[in-house]
């Protein structure tokens, strides 16, 4: 019998791997199915519509066919005519990650707000990527001859120089130092799991344990044999009962890393879930 949970993610799944397996991957729909871990019953093609809506009126403000320009009129529509900004009175609030609800109240992440901007953009034919920046997502594009344009959703679209960008990992990762490599276009599969990574946090950290169960079986879904969520799903379903479940993940451990430095910290763990169980028989 299929459990709540298992009925939670069947369609966030389902949607995800969709997405992954397109060609080109979609961000989106991606973007979608995480939503539709606590929003099962979404309307995928609504979310869709308002994306395409809000492109429309990107097309209809442009001046000129260059990149800066596209990107005035993504600005104009997004952060001064629709509001889109980031939720900085409610920054751990779940909805922040989930596109739909972003689309909704207008308030977001900067991973989500980014996922937001990239997808209008493309749907207006701007050229605009993902930025997996240090701490905090960017949205970028390339003018040519290296160099690029880079915005801040989080922040109202703000463009950012590259002594912005400086200044920016400062505040969110003052020990590293800035390079190229940073600004490169992210991947539908690198952002969808920085997403998850992000709500699986928030849900940890306010002890749902049962919510963050479900982001870890789909980040699961992406790399069956993670080796560090494998273990963060044995740690919330021995929390939460499920002791055998919790022996499987860490047998899976002991089996792929047989030489990691926990090794004797995930045998003395299995000997504990092992003997639960045996207490449940």
């Amino acid at each position: 019998m299929e459990t709540p949970l298992e009925a939670r993610t069947q369609r966030a799944r389902k949607l995800l791997l969709r997405a992954l397996d397109a060609d080109p991957p979609r961000l989106d729909v991606a973007a979608l199915g995480i939503a539709a871990l606590e929003y099962p019953e979404l309307d995928l093609r609504r979310c869709e519509r308002s994306l395409a809506a809000l492109a429309d009126r990107v097309r209809g403000r442009r001046s000129g066919e260059g990149l800066l320009e596209g990107v005035q009129a993504l600005r104009a529509v997004l952060a001064d005519e629709e509001g889109f900004r980031g939720n900085m009175e409610d920054y751990q609030d779940p909805d922040n990650s989930f596109l739909n609800q972003v689309l909704e109240r207008k308030v977001g992440l900067p991973i989500s707000l980014s996922v937001l901007y990239v997808e209008v953009a493309r749907r207006a034919c701007l050229p605009l990527f993902g930025v997996s920046f240090p701490g905090h997502f960017l949205v970028a594009g390339e003018l040519g001859e290296g160099r690029k344009l880079v915005l801040d959703p989080f922040n109202g679209g703000a463009l950012l120089t590259e002594a912005g960008c400086e200044d920016l990992l400062r505040k969110v990762a003052p020990q590293v130092k800035l390079s190229p490599a940073m600004l490169v276009p992210a991947t539908v599969r690198t952002t969808a799991y920085r997403m998850m990574n992000n709500l699986k946090r928030v849900y940890l950290d306010r002890g749902d344990g049962e919510r963050a169960l479900g982001v870890v079986d789909l980040m699961l879904t992406m790399a069956p044999d993670h080796p560090g969520e494998l273990r963060a799903r044995a740690a919330i379903l021995s929390a939460l009962g499920a002791y055998r479940a919790a022996l499987r993940d860490v047998e899976r451990c002991l089996e792929l890393s047989p030489d990691a430095p926990d090794q004797d910290s995930l045998r003395m763990t299995a000997r504990a879930l092992r003997h639960r169980v045996e207490l449940l028989n």
